[in-house]
């Protein structure tokens, strides 16, 4: 995976870091989030990996969209999970944009970078083990090329309890207390952590355990710079041209 190279002069002294860059839903700060678009110019600003939601819809196939209702962002109403992907695929994003299956992201990324995907949904967890093994042991993608992440971390142990090889990130939103110990037992790659709480000593802890730690979503500088300190492993942001 390449890096890229991060320096910043700041009142007289440099800070240097390698960052693994993630494009949070792709390049949500440039183009309608969690679409093909999007996706595309991530890859294009040169991200190491690209980072999406996944929910199962009502025909039972995996799509990529934040949200747990369309409202939001198409010309449709309703719960994602309600609707059959024939309806879905009646609905724009922003006007123009479509709704993509997992399988079309995939397809479409094609391994140019890595994969990021965030499980939303409940309980579909062996759906998307069942597709990355397919594309693991059909389509010369590696397991290494995937990295799946939940605030539900049941749907992760069941991930690791289904293919140890499948590499997960515990969501945080808040450090606990007992710090890195929910990652370390389910046996987590990474602990992806807002940037409204990240810190120095739960940074530490989670390295010490030998897990990766991320931060979740860095748009401002400043807090490009306190993550520098931090010596975090990858960043997740919405501008990663910048």
């Amino acid at each position: 995976m390449k890096k890229i190279f991060v320096g910043i002069i700041l009142w007289g002294f440099t800070l240097s870091q390698a960052y693994i860059v993630i494009g949070h839903r792709g390049a949500a700060g440039y183009a309608p989030e969690n679409t093909l678009s999007s996706f595309a110019l991530a890859i294009k600003c040169g991200v190491d990996m690209v980072e999406f939601d996944v929910w199962k819809c009502a025909s039972g196939e995996l799509v990529v969209f934040h949200d747990a209702k369309v409202e939001q962002l198409t010309d449709g109403y309703g719960a994602i999970t309600a609707h059959t992907l024939q309806e879905l695929r009646k609905l724009t994003v922003l006007g123009y944009e479509k709704i993509p299956t997992l399988i079309e992201v995939l397809d479409f990324i094609d391994r140019r970078v890595k994969i990021y995907i965030e499980i939303k949904d409940a309980a579909i967890a062996h759906d998307v083990v069942k597709i990355i093994e397919h594309y693991v042991g059909c389509k010369h993608w590696y397991y290494e090329d995937f990295l799946v992440a939940s605030f539900d971390h049941t749907q992760l142990y069941d991930i690791k309890t289904a293919n140890s090889l499948i590499p997960v990130a515990v969501l945080l939103y808040g450090i606990p207390l007992d710090l890195g110990s929910c990652a370390s037992t389910i046996n987590a790659d990474v602990v992806s952590l807002s940037i409204d709480f990240i810190n120095q000593q739960f940074v530490d802890d989670i390295h010490d355990r030998g897990i990766s730690v991320y931060v979740y979503t860095i748009n401002d500088p400043d807090d490009l710079i306190r993550v520098t300190n931090y010596r975090v492993d990858g960043i997740i942001t919405d501008y990663p041209c910048l």
